[in-house]
């Protein structure tokens, strides 16, 4: 089932392509346009798909950050989940374009002021895609006035790309002003800076280009950057990339009068020798794409303005002045536009080499078929013999790297639908797997009664009531850890839980099936014992998501699994549990437990862990006997029967073992005792929530 079309970049093939994919999912904070047109950024869009276009190689070579992440997953996780890692994030489709203009075609509750039918303007990587249907945060999306054209309204991203420049600038009437590069951004901070007073004069080796900056308010023009007067300009922005090389930034020190500005708008190397920024008293500036907000979660996905006493142009602002600049005709893009072009040519078109006069490119979109409307009544599922038919809920890294392999290995095992937040992870899924069908939301997958599994690995403070609607729809169901991320969500799940028929339920907490874990249940003695078990992780970005305060946490979200294997070799959960503290923001803290029978310890979770220093070390001891249990690779026990075994290919944390139990109990009735039940998982996570708010 296909929804719409989107203009994807394809890096394991090497290409990019016009693909069938399913309408995203309204998300509370957004809303869905239907995209009339959008804009080619050529400069930013042609060096993205030189990029899938590159070979293995070239692309390790481009990003070195992620050659790094591959070699500390091979150290950690071994080479088979390496090689998982990247081929999952090879063969994930990559949203292209961030600039376009749309209508409403549905709002989320907690969007008060737009509506539906409403034309609008939408900004951001990720968001505003080249493709038919997009969802766009309330902060990134505007209004547009009506004196405003949907052809004119498309360029507001990147006229609030040259807003914010101008103002990280400071340039004021009869400031001279001088910009390289005359693409497109080029063209419109030329247009904009004029707007503001300033004397502008332009530098490009097309001589179509300078032409086209004297059309928007260039004064005078340059082939070659080397012509122009030292000290001429107050302020001078550099809106072309400069491939590596300092030259250009030098060239810029040179051409600046005394305490002028540079602007870095472009790809600039902005590390020009001292001496010339020391005599000059140069000013070197970056500009963060749209403005303030840029790459603050906060801020773009969860819809947390700005006070404006505090940050007078943010995002959004800078839009809604680009509208407004254009409703009054200060500026215009229209004679920017170079070509026109249907979405269907988009691939070919950014896939032929660019001739330097192509500045702007508009790609224009058919009116596809309405979004289908949403399915809330499930009718429950009858349990079938044979094929395990299964919906995928989330398709993330670990799903795509870790879970599906195992998955697919098994005989009759069928995936036929596939669901994730904005539809290309899914489509990823569908393309290597046959039969497999990407949907635009998970209710497609409740209401077909063909589908008996789902599996649920979305973000955490969903899981609770997507696994309530695929219990009420009488599916089976696995459900990647944390159970819940609060004590609403227990309550629900306790209702759940409750009314529940007899479809098995199990949560992903795969250590307790690993072969290392049972050895050691077998081994451990018959009196109270002491654990210790260190967990080191490494740092997270400052903008991951599960740094937002609705999913709970990165300790809520993990600390299951160590505590649920605890639980595992002790047979049983504790009947106390204490969380300390030490730094509740970075999440490093300290678990306590005592079990019945007089066994005792901690887990410690903390983050920054050293280059070396294992991840997981499992410590147990007792009179006459001690095991040490580390990174899932090296078991020794010491006492009447002494063990010592190694896993050479890499960690085997249970991953095959939980999904062939889960399988198992589905097809045959066979409850493995390994396997807690819905009760016993609902019953420990309460227990996690309570010590980590009562600490």
């Amino acid at each position: 089932m296909t929804d719409m079309k989107a203009l994807l970049r394809f890096p394991g093939e090497r290409r990019i392509a016009i693909a069938d994919c399913p309408i995203p999912t309204l998300l509370p904070g957004t809303v869905l346009v239907r995209t009339e047109i959008s804009v080619i950024s050529n400069g930013t869009e042609r060096r993205q798909t030189r990029q899938t276009q590159s070979s293995l190689v070239q692309k390790a070579w481009q990003r070195p950050d992620l050659v790094a992440l591959t070699i500390n997953k091979l150290r950690r996780d071994g080479l088979s989940a390496a090689v998982n890692a990247v081929n999952n994030r090879l063969n994930t489709p990559m949203p292209t374009g961030y600039a376009n203009c749309g209508i409403i075609e549905a709002i989320a509750s907690n969007v008060t002021d737009l509506k539906v039918g409403q034309s609008v303007a939408c900004a951001g990587l990720g968001y505003a895609n080249h493709a038919q249907y997009n969802i766009i945060p309330r902060n990134l999306v505007c209004a547009v006035p009506g004196t405003v054209t949907a052809q004119n309204a498309a360029f507001t991203t990147l006229y609030a790309i040259a807003l914010h420049a101008i103002r990280q600038s400071e340039i004021a009437i009869g400031h001279q002003v001088g910009v390289v590069g005359c693409g497109i951004i080029g063209q419109l901070v030329t247009q904009t800076a004029m707007t503001a007073g300033a004397i502008v004069t332009t530098i490009d080796p097309s001589m179509a280009r300078r032409t086209l900056s004297k059309t928007v308010g260039a004064i005078e023009t340059f082939s070659e950057i080397n012509l122009v007067t030292p000290d001429k300009f107050d302020v001078i922005f550099l809106c072309t990339d400069d491939n590596g090389t300092k030259k250009l930034i030098e060239a810029a020190t040179r051409l600046c009068r005394d305490r002028g500005i540079i602007v870095c708008v472009g790809d600039v190397a902005a590390n020009a020798a001292r001496e010339t920024l020391y005599r000059k008293e140069l000013t070197i500036r970056q500009v963060r794409s749209y403005g303030p907000g840029r790459y603050d979660p906060n801020y773009e996905e969860l819809g947390h303005d700005y006070p404006i006493g505090h940050v007078r142009w943010t995002i959004n602002r800078n839009m809604q002045t680009a509208l407004a600049l254009m409703a009054c005709g200060k500026l215009d893009p229209a004679p920017l536009i170079t070509h026109e072009i249907e979405l269907e040519d988009a691939a070919d078109f950014l896939s032929k080499p660019s001739s330097l006069d192509n500045v702007a490119t508009l790609i224009q979109y058919k009116r596809s078929p309405p979004q289908k409307p949403k399915n809330d009544a499930y009718p429950a599922t009858t349990p079938t013999s044979g094929t395990i038919r299964i919906g995928l809920i989330g398709a993330g890294h670990y799903l795509g790297g870790t879970l599906l392999p195992r998955l697919t290995h098994h005989q009759g095992v069928a995936i036929r639908m596939v669901t994730s937040q904005r539809g290309l992870s899914a489509l990823a899924i569908t393309r290597k797997i046959s039969g497999a069908t990407a949907v635009s939301n998970a209710d497609e997958i409740f209401a077909d009664d063909t589908i008996n599994t789902v599996i649920i690995a979305t973000r955490h403070d969903s899981h609770t009531d997507i696994a309530a609607k695929a219990l009420k729809a009488g599916k089976h169901v696995w459900l990647e850890k944390p159970l819940c991320v609060n004590h609403e969500q227990i309550n629900t799940l306790k209702e759940v839980a409750a009314q529940n028929g007899p479809q098995v339920f199990m949560i992903g907490h795969n250590r307790r099936y690993a072969p290392m874990a049972t050895i050691l249940k077998t081994h451990l003695p018959n009196s109270p014992v002491q654990y210790r078990y260190q967990v080191r992780t490494s740092d997270l970005p400052k903008d991951h998501w599960l740094h937002q305060p609705s999913q709970g946490g990165r300790t809520i979200g993990e600390i299951s699994h160590f505590i649920d294997l605890i639980c595992f070799l002790e047979g049983t959960t504790p009947i106390e549990l204490r969380c300390e503290w030490i730094d509740r923001k970075a999440g490093d803290s300290i678990w306590h437990f005592v079990f019945a029978d007089g066994s005792r310890g901690e887990v410690s979770y903390l983050q920054k862990a050293g280059k070396n220093t294992p991840k997981e070390v499992l410590e147990i001891s007792a009179p006459g006997f001690d095991a040490k249990l580390t990174d899932w690779r090296k078991l020794d026990i010491h006492g009447k029967s002494p063990l010592h075994k190694r896993n050479w290919l890499g960690p085997n944390k249970g991953q095959n073992d939980a999904i062939t139990c889960f399988i198992r109990a589905i097809r045959d009735g066979a409850h493995d005792t390994r396997m807690p039940g819905l009760h016993a998982e609902i019953s420990l996570m309460d227990m996690i929530l309570t010590a980590a708010e009562n600490s």
